[in-house]
């Protein structure tokens, strides 16, 4: 009977330690086991901190970057946009003096011109009046020199053939009046009434 309580009490002291050598081996191998979690997540919360970080400065860096190319261009076309409006600026001007300088031009030439042609036709006319003026002279002295020429005192065949060919009378009635005198030549009456014909024509 002892002996079978001395078992019994083995199995159970054996069964105990059995119990508690395992549940201690759990408990360490579930401690160890969230240690390592612990640290893989620690682990993994660095490694996304430092991608974070990473990112972050990268962002940055392209920002300020972009930031600056756009500040630069910016000025690049704010630049070339004052030295467009420079230019056109130039250009308007040097236009509008050509233009003036031309306009002054024209008007100082037509100016010129007017007054050479004034000039041109006060000559033209002054000529023209001298030339009238000793057309009439040499007319009337013409006139005076035929007249005398025309009586039958002072008839002279060929000189009044001479000035009837020289005046500016048709061919027809320059052949009729010396026609008509050549006729009379030797007829005073009819030479009287011939030289008057004579008169006549150069009085038209």
């Amino acid at each position: 009977m002892n002996k079978v309580l001395i078992g019994a009490v083995v199995v159970v002291l054996a069964a105990g330690g059995y119990y508690l050598f395992g549940t201690k081996a759990a408990e360490e191998a579930a401690t160890d086991a969230a240690g390592a979690a612990t640290e893989a997540a620690g682990a993994a919360t660095d490694a996304a901190t430092e991608a974070a970080g990473a990112a972050t400065e990268a962002a940055t860096e392209a920002a300020g970057a972009a930031t600056e190319a756009a500040t630069e261009a910016a000025g690049a076309a704010t630049e070339a946009a004052g030295a467009a409006v420079d230019a056109a600026t130039e250009a308007a001007g040097a236009a509008t003096e050509a233009a003036t300088e031309a306009a002054g031009a024209a008007t100082e030439a037509a100016g010129a011109a007017v007054e050479a042609t004034t000039e041109a036709a006060g000559a033209a006319a002054g000529a023209a009046t001298e030339a009238v003026e000793g057309a009439a002279t040499a007319a009337g002295d013409a006139m005076g020199d035929v007249a005398a020429m025309l009586t039958p005192e002072t008839f002279d065949m060929a000189k009044v053939s001479a000035a009837i060919d020289a005046s500016t009378m048709d061919d027809a009635t320059k052949t009729s009046l010396k026609t008509a005198l050549d006729a009379a030549k030797d007829n005073p009456d009819l030479l009287k009434a011939a030289l008057d014909q004579v008169k006549a024509a150069f009085a038209k």
